[in-house]
């Protein structure tokens, strides 16, 4: 199993513990999730910079691309960017736009499409910047027919049909799942590797300058 998947639900068991010291339940705040997810992989993404010498970091969650209008998860940036306000880029220090997931999509053909034209915004004013897609765990049927007879739903086959039908088509891109499960999020019938999460790293540089 991956240190990547074990590390956010590690993290997350912490929080909900410090969430109940109060009688709440972190499963209440409906973002938080997402957040570990994305800071989590913030620090991996610099300490892989840091090891290898590369000349990149890695924005604050929630940074924006000068000329789009969106907001996006993560950014890699040249390490000599000088953001405006913290969470300013402009187009040209931009390597890698990022979106981040702690649990998949639901709707996935309308949130595919949402991504995907917020990123396809930024590639626009700088046709070199690559995108990423990350979710810590996405699910799979159980079966491959409901009761019906009909076909099930895979969200993770159409999550990756869906970002190749509305992402400019020229955007370099990696499409990565850290583990499948099916049904109970518990139930993982894909494990993942610490050695494809680096592959989903090093898919997001430029090929000259990855490790």
């Amino acid at each position: 199993m991956n240190t990547y998947y074990q590390t956010y639900h590690k993290e997350k068991a912490e929080v909900n513990a410090a969430f109940l010291k109060y009688n709440a339940d972190s499963g209440d705040a409906k973002k938080l999730n997402g957040l570990l997810a994305a800071n989590l992989l913030r620090r991996e993404l610099m300490r892989y910079f840091r090891e290898h010498a590369l000349p990149y970091t890695v924005s604050p969650v929630n940074s924006y691309v000068i000329g789009s209008k969106y907001e996006y998860d993560l950014l890699i940036v040249k390490a000599d960017a000088q953001p405006f306000s913290d969470y300013l880029y402009t187009p040209d220090d931009v390597i890698t736009v990022i979106e981040s997931k702690a649990g998949g999509l639901m709707n996935v053909k309308n949130e595919c499409e949402n991504i995907a034209q917020a990123f396809n915004a930024a590639h626009k004013l700088n046709r070199a910047i690559r995108f990423g897609y990350i979710t810590v765990g996405e699910n799979v049927p159980v079966h491959e027919v409901n009761r019906l007879g009909n076909p099930t739903v895979n969200h993770w086959e159409l999550t990756q049909y869906y970002f190749k039908e509305n992402l400019d088509a020229d955007a370099e891109r990696k499409i990565y799942a850290a583990t499948l499960h099916k049904g109970n999020r518990n139930h993982l019938c894909d494990e993942g590797s610490d050695e494809a999460f680096l592959e989903f790293i090093e898919a997001l540089l430029p090929l000259e300058n990855a490790a």
